[in-house]
């Protein structure tokens, strides 16, 4: 394995709760009338987040579905030869076998192949705590979360089945920070299909019951810096990339892409 370091791309916003919010966590005591499903909490502050794993994992599922659309029919689908090719708790997803496919794999180059592939990942997600005016008005209780009721049905009984769910209201923003390190000349490339993750996270859900309205996020990038190997050792200032974009399709466009990152040279 022969690594190399040019620099850091570092990429920090907003995301938007457009609908309510619900990633889960697991409940340590049952109680009568307690909520079924909380949402997963800061064990310090007691105020939501969104998990740094959570993110990423969710990005990396969704270029694998856009990425396995690409792939000839016979290596469509899920089995030890396709492309889903590894059982992750009854989840099928694709890891390169070994570390030159990782290499040339727009899934693996950017989110890692863990085992014995053992190529890291070049994408670092940070937990997405509350943004400070969300933050405040939580602490001063001028908003809660919200306790959804629902009911499933039996198909075949029909016998209904109600539980609570709490979310994350509707309107709440949360900071993020994706770092992306910069290793070869695909950067740009993988750059791209990041914010394409991006974009079909968008027009998707995070977090549960998605499928239900749950879960429906938008994505403001508000810094972007560039920070070269020189950085890192004191020979160079970082460098803010001049970002002159809405949203994150405007990123897509191959011109607005160039003239935002073509400001970066290894």
């Amino acid at each position: 394995m022969n690594r190399v370091f040019y620099g850091k791309i570092i990429l920090k916003g907003k995301i938007k709760a457009v609908t309510g919010l619900h990633i889960g966590a697991q409940r340590e005591v049952s109680e009568i009338g307690g909520v079924d499903g909380p949402v997963i909490k800061d064990p310090i502050t007691g105020l939501p987040y969104i998990p740094g794993s959570s993110l990423k994992g969710r990005l990396r599922s969704l270029l694998e579905i856009a990425v396995n659309s690409k792939q000839p029919k016979e290596k469509q689908g899920v089995g030890e030869d396709k492309f889903f090719n590894r059982p992750i708790h009854n989840v099928w997803i694709h890891v390169c076998n070994n570390y030159t496919q990782a290499k040339t794999c727009e899934v693996c180059r950017l989110f890692g192949a863990s085992g014995e592939t053992n190529f890291p990942s070049r994408l670092i997600v940070r937990d997405a705590h509350l943004s400070k005016e969300w933050k405040e008005k939580f602490e001063k209780g001028e908003i809660f979360t919200e306790i959804k009721m629902e009911t499933a049905i039996d198909r075949i009984t029909s016998a209904a089945s109600p539980r609570q769910l709490e979310r994350v209201p509707a309107g709440v923003e949360f900071d993020f920070e994706i770092i992306y390190n910069i290793e070869d000349e695909k950067w740009q490339e993988d750059l791209k299909n990041l914010f394409s993750a991006m974009k079909m996270l968008e027009d998707t859900y995070l977090g549960g019951s998605g499928s239900r309205g749950y879960g429906k996020v938008e994505f403001k990038i508000e810094e972007a810096i560039f920070r070269s190997r020189d950085f890192y050792f004191g020979r160079e200032e970082e460098k803010p990339i001049d970002l002159n974009i809405e949203e994150i399709k405007d990123l897509l466009n191959e011109e607005k892409f160039n003239a935002t990152f073509g400001q970066i040279s290894i």
